[in-house]
């Protein structure tokens, strides 16, 4: 049986990895991408081996916003498809990884009564759309609130604003506790571990790789 408290660390990891294992799935990159594919696949029953070039979410993931936001901007495109199913994945992880995910406010100044009334408009839409959400919901705020939450601004230029939230999130932290629940289902994780190259058989079909451990 795997031990959760052991089982991320790097001598666990290669202490089960064996040229000869046949593995069902290698996946090349530790980002956030490579390792939820590796959690989705090993708590399938699949035998998965990664290997990650750098520390795992090094890449791109680590250049994120930091924000896990259901795209206000593409209401203004009518993809409401998408802003739907945006929401519903932040609403997933407000719930189930608050010590990863929090709320986050965010107030759009107005400078016209009309502007205060089309965002607002949009936004309300944005919360009928995050139903069941945990995201406080949207509202207005005055040209007095929107002074007191920014002294630097004059009163007498904005006529108020609106307030509606989304959620930020560590990203490096999410990436380790994607790969440590990888780990608990019995993946292989390999980081300073780049690819070299393909290995193909006879037919021309990629059938494994070869790599180097940096770290040993």
């Amino acid at each position: 049986m795997v031990d959760p408290s052991n089982c991320f660390s790097r001598e666990y990891q290669l202490s089960r990895f064996d040229p000869a294992n046949k593995w069902d799935i290698i996946i090349i990159g530790g980002g956030a991408t490579g390792i939820g594919a590796a959690v989705d696949a090993s708590s399938r029953g699949y035998s998965v081996l990664l290997l990650e070039s750098h520390d795992f979410g090094k890449g791109t993931s680590s250049r994120s916003t930091k924000l896990i936001h259901g795209g206000v901007r593409y209401l203004q495109q009518f993809q409401v498809g998408m802003v739907m199913e945006s929401l519903r994945e932040r609403g997933r992880l407000l719930q189930n990884a608050p010590q990863l995910v929090h709320e986050l406010e965010f107030v759009i100044p107005c400078r016209s009564v009309w502007e205060r009334f089309y965002y607002g408009t949009g936004l309300k839409l944005y919360d009928l759309l995050a139903i069941g959400s945990k995201a406080q919901s949207s509202g207005q705020v005055s040209a007095m609130e929107l002074c007191k939450k920014f002294g630097n601004m004059k009163r007498d230029r904005f006529a108020g604003g609106v307030r509606y939230s989304d959620a930020q999130f560590d990203d490096a932290r999410l990436v380790i506790e994607l790969a440590r629940s990888a780990a608990i289902h019995g993946a292989c994780l390999l980081n300073h571990a780049p690819v070299l190259s393909l290995v193909h058989n006879g037919a021309g079909k990629t059938v494994g790789v070869v790599f180097k451990d940096r770290e040993s």
